[in-house]
């Protein structure tokens, strides 16, 4: 057969570019990072340390967690429920060092465990801090101090290799492989120090007490980053595949919006998470209203002192005035949306997901002047208007009213008041007073004729927000309301004084309520005062009452040191020598200088009270008695005054 010489040409060409190609591949496959073929029998083990990792109504959550998840999805494999296994550090890590086919994480990678793992990540970093008794007067300048302490640490965790390294001795540091048992040993005295994640070590610390903050971080070891440890005999193409699928994860999309990592980062990182949210309220004075072009009011004051507390990159210049119908929607049905100043109800509880209170509010009728509401079967011969979703609308249909005209604002409502399309308008009392004083022609002529509800106000977010987030939201305002400055007043007070003066409480007590739970705490600190002191720190029944929850006790030294207080461990340890209320009363140093004078008297002041948000004028009885380890103590507990 004849055949063309270019056609044979073109033959010879392929055969010899399919072998150049062939070539090429096989010298650069080399090079190239192997394809997982079939997903890696591995079994991954860690404990409870969040918000890295940490199990929650028997679901496991937590940064690693996700990450882990997420890396699998990356490689093309979902990883089974079963193949994530929870329980203590010490047991993960020594199954890890010893059997094949096992990953622990979250672990501290450090030089003296290099050698004894294989290493992917990293997950994120975490700072080792080490935690004291409240009131126990341990300082610690620097490294130096440590060696003096006995220092309670997980066995085998980052912790204890850190101690080592700042120059404690051995036998200073006592490991157990359950933190909580460390937690117990520090509360009876019996170690000086407990050394944990910082972030960690409150969410563990508050498991065991049932308090947040119950310790103090008295020193800041070091910061280190966390892994997944993997047992030295992983085949290394199992690693390198995950750490592929981390690093991916890890990088910035093209479009330039968040990667998959920060995505989970945002999720349990407060400094981060929250800064992703849009923050809506509305005119509610003074509570949170516009000044000169500025958001301002107790609410919007509280939530700038949250962001500042949690590191964010947000101020009061990211919180949008709206309508109150807008802010309701929007955050009802859209991720990411926050709304305050907002009544908790029981018809809203399901609605949102909730941090707070932050101020109480009452709900009223107003009324032209002449005109009154003598019983609530009065209220039904009223045409009564309301605002969209406003709780006052909500009150009304509790009382079984169902004929409300609804309107979209204020304004419309007060211009209907005045025209006599409607007899009442119903809303709350402060900020009514203001829109009235804004928008009604005869401010004068419209009065206050009948008290509705008084509410607890929160800050509210849409349902998908991540409970982590909220929960750290929550313990900021904990703290802002909590912690006292060197005045003796907490940032919390000082921000309700300037909009508000001092209220009356809606609980009743009695003086006899007070004097009977200050003479059975002085029995029982003659009986055992170590006891009774840290039953009163811990909050436990009567010292803080369980049906009376405003009724409760506190406990200073003679020089004006608290002691115990049943209600808030921020003050335990705290010098409140020439320190005042928010009005300026030395109220501590005159019960204290009264029980040593006469042994019992009343003090009045202004205090703020846990049954309910909000400053209230307080008559606190007191007393001076001898505990059962020789020590004098002033025993307090008060009364907050009624109208």
């Amino acid at each position: 057969m004849h055949r063309n010489k270019t056609g044979l040409l073109r033959h010879s060409q392929i055969i010899f570019l399919s072998i150049i190609l062939l070539a090429l591949f096989v010298l650069c496959s080399g090079c190239m990072t192997e394809e997982p073929v079939e997903q890696p029998a591995l079994i991954f083990l860690t404990e409870e340390f969040p918000p890295f990792n940490y199990e929650e109504e028997g679901e496991l959550k937590g940064i690693g967690v996700e990450l882990l998840k997420a890396a699998y999805e990356e490689m093309g494999f979902s990883l089974p429920d079963d193949a994530i296994r929870i329980g203590l550090f010490t047991e993960g890590y020594q199954t890890t060092r010893s059997t094949p086919g096992y990953v622990l994480f979250s672990t501290a990678r450090r030089p003296e465990r290099e050698d004894q793992f294989l290493w992917a990540g990293p997950i994120a970093s975490t700072t080792i801090v080490l935690f004291s008794r409240r009131g126990s007067e341990i300082t610690v300048a620097d490294e130096r101090d440590l060696n003096q302490y006995k220092i309670g640490a997980v066995e085998d965790d980052v912790s204890v290799l850190e101690l080592k390294r700042a120059g404690v001795d051995e036998d200073q540091i006592v490991t157990d492989p359950d933190p909580i048992n460390l937690i117990r040993m520090l509360d009876r005295g019996e170690i000086d120090l407990y050394a944990s994640g910082d972030l960690a070590g409150e969410y563990l610390i508050a498991k065991a007490t049932g308090k947040y903050g119950y310790f103090n971080q008295v020193y800041r070891l070091t910061e280190v980053d966390i892994y997944y440890a993997f047992n030295k005999e992983t085949p290394k193409r199992e690693i390198e595949w995950f750490q592929s699928a981390i690093d991916a994860l890890k990088e910035t999309p093209a479009d330039g919006g968040l990667s998959g990592y920060n995505r989970i980062l945002n999720r349990y990182m407060p400094s981060k998470g929250l800064a992703t949210l849009t923050y809506m309220t509305e005119e509610y004075y003074p509570y949170n209203f516009l000044e000169d072009g500025v958001v301002q009011g107790i609410s919007v004051d509280i939530i700038e002192e949250i962001f500042t507390d949690l590191n964010t990159d947000l101020s009061r210049d990211q919180v949008f005035l709206s309508t109150w119908e807008d802010g309701y929607q929007k955050t009802l049905s859209i991720p990411g949306y926050v709304l305050f100043s907002t009544a908790r109800t029981p018809e809203r509880e399901d609605l949102f997901l909730w941090a707070g209170p932050i101020v109480r509010s009452r709900n009223v009728l107003f009324m032209r002047a002449g005109e009154s509401v003598q019983t609530v079967d009065d209220i039904f011969k009223l045409s009564v208007g309301a605002i969209t979703d406003d709780v006052a609308g909500d009150d009304l249909r509790l009382l079984g009213y169902d004929k409300i005209k609804y309107a979209t604002g204020a304004e419309e409502l007060i211009q209907a008041l005045e025209a006599g399309e409607i007899d009442a308008w119903a809303y709350a009392e402060y900020p009514g007073i203001r829109l009235i004083g804004m928008h009604a022609q005869h401010p004068e002529a419209i009065i206050i004729a009948y008290p509705l509800t008084m509410h607890e106000y929160y800050v509210t977010f849409n349902r998908e927000t991540p409970e982590p987030l909220i929960q750290a939201f929550q313990q900021a305002l904990d703290r802002i309301q909590s912690e006292k400055d060197a005045f003796g007043v907490s940032r919390y007070e000082r921000t309700l004084y300037r909009y508000l003066t001092p209220g009356y409480a809606t609980d009743l007590l009695t003086e006899e309520d007070a004097v009977g739970l200050v003479s059975r705490t002085a029995d029982a600190l003659a009986d055992d005062a170590p006891a009774t002191i840290r039953a009163i720190k811990a909050g436990r029944h009567p010292y803080r009452d369980e049906q009376k929850p405003g009724l409760y006790v506190f406990v200073y030294d003679t020089d004006v040191v608290m002691v115990a207080d049943a209600t808030n461990i921020h003050l335990v340890g705290v010098s409140f020598k020439g320190k005042t209320d928010v009005t300026g009363e030395a109220f501590q140093d005159m019960m204290v200088e009264g029980a040593l004078e006469n042994g019992f008297g009343w003090e009045d002041y202004v205090s703020l009270n846990p049954a309910e948000s909000g400053l209230f004028w307080k008559r606190t009885y007191y007393q001076l008695a001898i505990g059962s380890d020789g020590k004098e103590y002033v025993v307090c507990s008060g009364i907050f005054k009624t109208e």
